[in-house]
């Protein structure tokens, strides 16, 4: 599989981007305070480029959808409330799960760190506990950073100083995707 599958699709402008972030961000505070002791867990996925969506963005979306949804069934863990979008900036899932934040967390760690697309997955946990609305990191939980999807460094670090092209980045997303069975 060549890199090509990323190269066409919508190219969101920078201030739908960041207007959906600011969006996003009031969305989950709200589900929070909906949802006192649940766990809110918003899913996207970390696509570097300008395109954020096409069929290939959409099918890595519903394979970790997928595997979100079957990692909590398999805890026994109930979703409360789920919402899906479908955004210029790319596809987007909300679940309020009927469990404490620590547990979720761990499990959202797991699938990114466990799945052959989990690299592409962000999986971020929000809890309304007393009058706070609580986030855990990676950190939070003892993990490393993520690392990037080249070399062994912060993904974060490469990201800022832009370290490696698009193109080669794409080039691993590829190689991970040929690896996933499930797409098709």
């Amino acid at each position: 599989m060549t890199s090509e599958f990323l190269r066409d699709g919508t190219r969101p402008a920078l201030d739908e981007v960041l207007k959906n972030r600011e969006n996003r961000s009031r969305f989950q505070k709200a589900l929070a305070v909906k949802n006192p002791g649940k766990t809110v867990i918003a899913f996207k996925l970390n696509i570097p480029g300008p395109v954020k969506k096409n069929e290939a963005i959409m099918k890595i979306f519903r394979i970790g959808l997928t595997d979100l949804k079957e990692i909590l069934q398999n805890e026994t863990i109930s979703v409360l409330y789920e919402k899906i979008v479908d955004l210029s900036t790319g596809p987007e899932a909300y679940l309020v799960a009927d469990e404490r934040i620590l547990k979720v967390k761990r499990l959202m760690l797991s699938l990114e760190n466990e799945s052959i697309l989990g690299r592409l997955y962000d999986l971020d946990v929000f809890s309304l506990e007393g009058e706070d609305i609580i986030t855990l990191s990676r950190a939070d939980l003892g993990q490393e950073e993520r690392q990037c999807l080249i070399c062994s460094k912060p993904a974060k670090e490469c990201g800022r100083n832009r370290t490696h092209s698009v193109e080669a980045m794409h080039m691993q997303i590829a190689k991970l995707v040929s690896k996933e069975t499930r797409y098709e």
